[in-house]
């Protein structure tokens, strides 16, 4: 029995080295530095339906002005796939661009993990359950918000 509790022992002593000698010295054992490049990063990969919209004005203090949420015409679809070393792949109705991991950045708003891809005038904010699009064009002041669902209030 103590032969037994002693091979035990050593066990749970060598799998606890292996798995600090894996998380590495930042003792993380997750995502890394998150979705969005880096070391230990996952991979994300979702398509976005989204069917209403609102315009607003936009400046530096943002949004102001907005219109009535209304129903879109005809959904926009968009697909988002980031790689797990960074590499991202942004879709919008199957027109799709290109980013490298330090073209685009990754924040949390609303309760929930958004990614951001500038361009020279405006940028596009894509948050990773899906709920909400933003698309700034702050050249001629103006956001557009699009929603999956309606039930969406956030007060802009």
């Amino acid at each position: 029995m103590k032969r037994l509790f002693a091979k035990f022992a050593s066990l749970v002593v060598m799998a606890s080295a292996v798995c600090l000698v894996a998380c590495g010295e930042n003792w993380d054992v997750g995502s890394g530095t998150g979705y969005g490049g880096g070391s230990g990063s996952q991979s994300f990969n979702k398509r976005f339906y989204y069917y209403y919209g609102e315009d607003c004005r936009y400046d530096s203090f943002g949004a102001y002005n907005c219109s009535e949420i209304y129903s879109l015409s005809s959904y926009m679809t968009v697909s988002l796939n980031v790689t797990y070393d960074g590499y991202a792949t942004l879709c919008v109705d199957d027109d799709c661009d290109f980013y490298s991991p330090n073209e685009y950045d990754v924040g949390y708003d609303h309760g929930d993990r958004y990614y951001e891809f500038p361009g020279d005038d405006e940028r596009m904010i894509v948050y990773a359950d899906g709920s909400e699009l933003v698309y700034i064009d702050t050249y001629i002041g103006e956001a557009y918000y699009y929603y999956h669902d309606y039930t969406f209030d956030y007060g802009y």
